[in-house]
């Protein structure tokens, strides 16, 4: 899971925060309240199409100018790791944080610096054989 990078992005006060939403931040949301003040910017990247930025800026105490809601679009449902990771990149998240493992791998792919956050095991055991 781990990966060494040439150069680490650095991250600073306008860098972007990369949030999953289910079983992240709706899981920890006192701590990634906490770390949203550090970013300039959130971007929440979910499959949650209930999600509202109403919702969402209320929770992680943002406003609607600098937080802003990517829902993977049903064309890309197959394959929600590459999807994610390309919003990741194409949005220079500087910090991801998601719940699947194979979404932090294709973040790392793609340069992108990202930490899993799960108390679920299960998720892991795929990943076991590798």
């Amino acid at each position: 899971m781990y990966k060494e990078y040439d150069e680490v992005k650095s991250i600073n006060a306008k860098s972007v925060l990369a949030l999953d939403w289910d079983e992240t931040t709706s899981d920890y949301p006192l701590a990634f309240k906490h770390m949203a003040t550090l970013f300039a910017r959130v971007i929440i990247v979910t499959v949650n199409n209930e999600l509202t930025s109403e919702h969402a800026c209320k929770w992680l105490g943002r406003s609607p100018e600098d937080l802003q809601i990517f829902c993977c679009p049903d064309e890309h449902i197959d394959d929600v790791p590459g999807w994610k990771s390309d919003v990741c990149a194409r949005e220079n998240a500087a910090l991801m944080f998601d719940d699947n493992p194979e979404v932090v791998r294709a973040c790392h792919d793609k340069g992108v610096n990202a930490v899993c956050v799960s108390e679920r095991a299960w998720k892991f055991e795929k990943l076991a054989g590798r």
